[in-house]
């Protein structure tokens, strides 16, 4: 598995520099009223203040974190509600990689982001199908108990 290289963070306001998202997070997490022990209180922190803060790009340059040229994994800022995409959203998670190993064989695709998007429409094609089978158990909403239904139906 690759090594995570963090990424040095500049306070604008304070002049002050970070090793990382994290120890910026921590260092400053009681002007969003946030935990300090929350490992996502910096997220919290770029939403309430995005232009506080820059990253180092690939030219050693400090450029905003919404940036081109910031380097991938940084967050754009923006509310949950109104993310860019309106469609995606960035997000950590823990990954059991016997799981995933399996789950992205039997699904056909190679990456994360596939397997998990994949996964999902498995899932909703999945309740789409239990809705469907429930709907036609109960006849809810279906003309087919109708004798002058169905008898149009089989001429």
């Amino acid at each position: 598995m690759a090594r995570r290289v963090a990424n040095p963070i500049l306070d604008v306001k304070t002049r002050k520099q970070y090793p990382s998202k994290a120890a910026a997070g921590r260092d400053l997490a009681h002007l969003v009223n946030g935990d300090r022990r929350d490992n996502f209180v910096w997220y919290k922190l770029l939403r309430a203040m995005p232009d506080r803060f820059r990253v180092r790009n690939a030219s050693n340059e400090w450029v905003r974190m919404d940036d081109p040229s910031a380097p991938v994994g940084s967050m754009s800022p923006r509310d949950d509600d109104t993310e860019s995409s309106g469609k995606t959203r960035l997000t950590t998670i823990e990954i059991d990689q016997d799981k995933f190993a399996e789950v992205r064989a039997i699904l056909g695709v190679t990456t994360l982001r596939d397997t998990v998007d994949r996964a999902f429409d498995e899932v909703l094609a999945r309740a789409a199908r239990t809705r469907s089978i429930e709907r036609l158990q109960q006849m809810k909403g279906l003309d087919l108990d109708k004798r002058s239904v169905m008898e149009k139906a089989w001429r």
